[in-house]
């Protein structure tokens, strides 16, 4: 079997998946054993209604305030989704780059760190992005 990249945790993050891959990455997810978890945001017009769907799509914890702090609270908290790698595949932000640029901004911001830090702490989280950001790669083929 060849050798997937969603198996190396070391090169865990924020990228881009292109429409054309996405079969093939979500099926490599499970023959990795990520645990998957979709965002579908297309309906979410500004910040809070994504803040709020993200909370509700994820199952964040009753404390979560769906704010961008909160939000980055809940990614890495080590216990939600305990001791799991991770894969969530978050589409529909184009209205959120359209309306509101600087919270789309914060928004890759933020899920990158949490990425980041929850990769540090060895419990690899990739976030794939459906739409194109700028600063976000494409999900690399190995």
């Amino acid at each position: 079997m060849k050798h997937s990249l969603l198996q190396d945790a070391s090169r865990a993050g924020l990228y881009h998946l292109p429409a054309a891959r996405r079969g093939e990455v979500l099926a490599q997810a499970g023959q990795a054993h990520l645990a998957q978890l979709s965002a579908n945001l297309s309906t979410a017009g500004d910040a809070g209604e994504v803040l709020r769907e993200l909370g509700r799509t994820f199952e964040f914890p009753i404390w979560y305030g769906a704010n961008f702090d909160a939000l980055h609270d809940c990614l890495t908290d080590p216990d939600w989704q305990a001791r799991k790698s991770l894969l969530l595949l978050v589409s529909g932000l184009e209205a959120l780059r359209h309306n509101d640029p600087e919270a789309f901004s914060t928004l890759i911001d933020v899920l990158r760190s949490a990425a980041q830090i929850r990769s540090a702490e060895k419990h690899p989280m990739w976030i794939l992005l459906t739409s194109p950001a700028r600063g976000v790669a494409n999900l690399p083929d190995a």
